[in-house]
């Protein structure tokens, strides 16, 4: 171009544009470049084989003694794809023991052959990753070239449920064992989703958590897993799919579902026992919680706070701690009152679960229990334990009904009972005390009251039905 041919404003405008050029240049000159990354030839990749959630890396060192692999540490840095990986591992490289990247040591050496896999990845999603050789003193840092891999996506084959059982107070299903790669299994969980409507999605207030949190039972006689869910109510009738809960790529929960199914809970009927007692007040054959499958001696034991909720599954000391107990007030050193009598409301358990008529008994009704009928002790024969005599023993409370005898059985020295009662500071149970066992059998007693004590200290509830209500 000849600037010599321009007019004066032509020129100013050239020279202008061509110093905001200059400037524009020398700004990009002094930004700073991805950083230099020294690599190693003595640390060299391998193979990678990836499935949603991991990757199963190899690699090789070379010309590093058998004694500096033994003492020294080796495994893999890895980072997201959209992040910036060089640097990061830079910063490794220069002593950073608490780098931006992911350290993982999860591998083991055989001669100078690395094999190794990193768990826990996102499905879908590219990363970048490199080997890393470390002295003892880690004071010598070496790592392979960076190189990329990205993880499949996650595809579980969820089957149909071959049974559905409407329970009590949940349901039991029988299903086949979700078939996915086996280095995909630490990286999700399987539950139980159960809903009023066809069609749930995973939420709040729509799972059902399974017996001992989301763990399949196998059954030995085929490739068969059980799960029990709590939650529903009687007599109504409901719709589960079994699903498995994952990350995404994102980082989000996701879900995968399987064929639905739907069944009906069992009716209230069928958990009355009807003692014919002037108030009126029939009892439930079986504690809050339980599903009614098993004999109540069989099933695994379900625990309540006063005052809670929250059910614990086994054991009842999980919860015998005034600090973790939502009514004990730490700073007044007190328990909180929520109420003389909880019975049928937001704090009655037997009410929130089973809905309907069902509720908590009170102290009085209890009293009516032990005035109308007469007190029969059982067991199951000799046992090693004195622990092991009261889980296998109980008592039943019978009235006999015209040439019929009906009584309502307990379950001895697992924990007592609540009522929903509280008087003088505290909440009331009640339990039996036997006068003594013989060959594992207990021996007289009687069905008391138990005070004194707080709400923290985890019992069962039996249901109580009210035609008032």
């Amino acid at each position: 171009m000849n600037i010599h041919g321009m007019n004066r404003k032509e020129r100013k405008m050239f020279i202008a544009l061509a110093m905001f050029v200059l400037l524009f240049a020398s700004c990009d000159a002094d930004k700073p470049g991805d950083p230099e990354v020294e690599t190693s030839d003595e640390v060299l990749l391998g193979s990678v084989k990836t499935t949603a959630f991991s990757a199963s890396i190899s690699g090789s060192f070379n010309g590093i003694s058998k004694v500096d692999l033994a003492l020294g540490k080796s495994g893999v840095l890895y980072c997201p794809k959209s992040d910036d990986a060089a640097s990061k591992f830079k910063s490794w490289l220069d002593g950073n023991d608490n780098p931006d990247c992911i350290v993982s040591t999860n591998g083991v050496i055989q001669v100078n052959e690395y094999k190794g896999v990193i768990t826990n990845l996102y499905p879908e999603t590219e990363y970048d990753y490199c080997l890393f050789l470390q002295s003892q003193d880690s004071k010598t840092r070496k790592i392979s070239s960076i190189s990329t891999f990205t993880t499949g996506s996650f595809n579980p084959v969820i089957k149909a449920i071959d049974e559905c059982i409407g329970l009590y107070v949940g349901v039991l299903v029988t299903f086949e064992k979700v078939e996915m790669n086996e280095l995909d299994e630490s990286g999700c969980t399987i539950g139980l989703l159960v809903s009023e409507k066809s069609g749930g999605v995973a939420g709040p207030g729509s799972t059902l958590t399974p017996l001992n949190g989301n763990v399949q039972y196998y059954e030995e006689w085929s490739n068969r897993y059980t799960m029990t869910g709590y939650g529903v109510k009687p007599d109504n009738s409901y719709y589960c799919r079994i699903y498995v809960k994952y990350k995404d790529q994102d980082g989000n929960d996701a879900y995968k579902y399987g064929p639905e199914k739907s069944f009906s809970a069992r009716s209230s009927e069928m958990l009355i026992i009807d003692l014919d007692l002037p108030s009126g007040i029939k009892w439930a054959q079986c504690d809050l919680g339980e599903t009614g499958v098993r004999a109540i001696s069989d099933e695994g034991y379900q625990y309540f706070r006063w005052g809670s909720l929250k059910m614990f599954n086994g054991n009842r000391n999980v919860s015998a701690n005034k600090g973790q107990y939502e009514y004990w007030d730490e700073a007044s050193k007190s328990y909180m009152n929520i109420g003389d009598d909880i019975k049928n409301t937001e704090y009655d358990a037997a009410h929130i679960m089973l809905g309907g008529k069902w509720r908590m008994p009170t102290k009085a009704e209890v009293q009516e229990l032990i005035d109308n009928t007469t007190i029969h002790t059982w067991g199951v024969g000799s046992e090693s334990s004195t622990e092991g005599k009261k889980r296998g023993s109980g008592w039943r409370m019978t009235r006999r009904i015209g040439d019929k005898e009906i009584s309502v059985s307990f379950v001895i020295g697992i924990g007592g009972f609540w009522t929903s009662t509280y008087e003088d500071g505290y909440p009331v149970a009640f339990d039996f005390t036997p006068d003594s066992y013989n060959d594992g059998y207990a021996v007289g007693g009687s069905m008391i009251f138990v005070t004194g004590l707080g709400g923290e200290y985890a019992r069962h509830i039996r249901p109580v039905w009210d035609p008032n209500m």
